[in-house]
């Protein structure tokens, strides 16, 4: 069986880009039908505002609810995760001693009603935090208490784009991964994939690095050490990873096997 573990179905164009068509549940079936993929994990958005351009926040059923109950029509083909941002949840004025240490999120109303709707996990989270915040921390250990991994978009470092962010050396990832070893966590994007070279720079930490890998990188590092840490190849980022250097990706996937998993995003 194949199943492609990264897939949205939303209208995720950007406002100079209304000449597309936006993907919906149909589409994406028909596309899983004509290349032989058994089964996608389907990740709603919506949740996070730096995703969030204007033709997605004034589409119809563009809400989590809404995205869950019209994917549940398709239960035969779609694995349904919920999503959350990390920063939810508000406990209005604080003193001063909470101030300093904030108090954080209780998620299981939300994680209880999406093991109701049927999701199995929790993802894309893309909200622009570091990667060790303490509210990040905190979704992780209770989505590993409900037995729902989390994949995550990478970016980083530094603010004003989406993904949770961390320099190089994912340092922070490996604190994450040390304070919820419960969880299986799942890497995505630039800032996750670059990590694959020893070379690695602040510069081209955020795009797709070329050329042979000279020396391993943090990744094969964290992926031996962290049995719950996992590695989603979909969208450039990952093919790029893995074909930049052909001999050595060859590699790379035949250790990593069980750890990889295949997705288009």
């Amino acid at each position: 069986m194949i199943i492609d573990f990264h897939t949205h179905a939303a209208d995720l164009r950007l406002p100079g880009e209304m000449n597309r068509e936006p993907v919906t549940l149909e589409k994406l079936i028909n596309r899983l039908d004509e290349e032989n993929i058994d089964k996608a994990v389907l990740m709603p958005v919506n949740v996070s505002p730096e995703i969030c351009q204007a033709p997605l926040f004034f589409s119809p059923g563009s809400d989590i609810l809404s995205q869950l109950e019209a994917a549940a029509g398709f239960s035969d083909r779609l694995i349904l995760f919920g999503n959350l941002d990390p920063r939810m949840g508000c406990y209005g004025n604080l003193t001063k001693n909470q101030i300093l240490k904030p108090p954080t999120t209780d998620f299981t109303p939300f994680l209880q009603r999406f093991k109701e709707l049927g999701c199995v996990g929790i993802g894309e989270i893309v909200a622009n935090l570091p990667v060790d915040d303490f509210r990040v921390i905190n979704l992780f250990q209770q989505c590993g208490e409900w037995d729902m991994p989390v994949l995550f978009h990478c970016t980083g470092p530094g603010e004003g784009v989406y993904g949770l962010y961390d320099e190089v050396g994912l340092p922070r990832l490996e604190k994450l991964l040390v304070n919820a070893p419960n969880t299986i966590v799942v890497g995505h994007a630039p800032g996750f994939w670059s990590e694959i070279s020893g070379d690695i720079t602040p510069e081209n930490k955020f795009i797709y690095p070329q050329g042979s890998i000279i020396k391993e990188g943090s990744l094969q590092r964290l992926l031996r050490e962290y049995p719950n840490l996992y590695a989603d190849i979909s969208a450039i980022s990952g093919f790029n990873a893995i074909s930049r250097d052909r001999e050595y990706g060859v590699r790379f996937l035949t250790e990593f096997q069980n750890r990889l998993l295949f997705g288009t995003d």
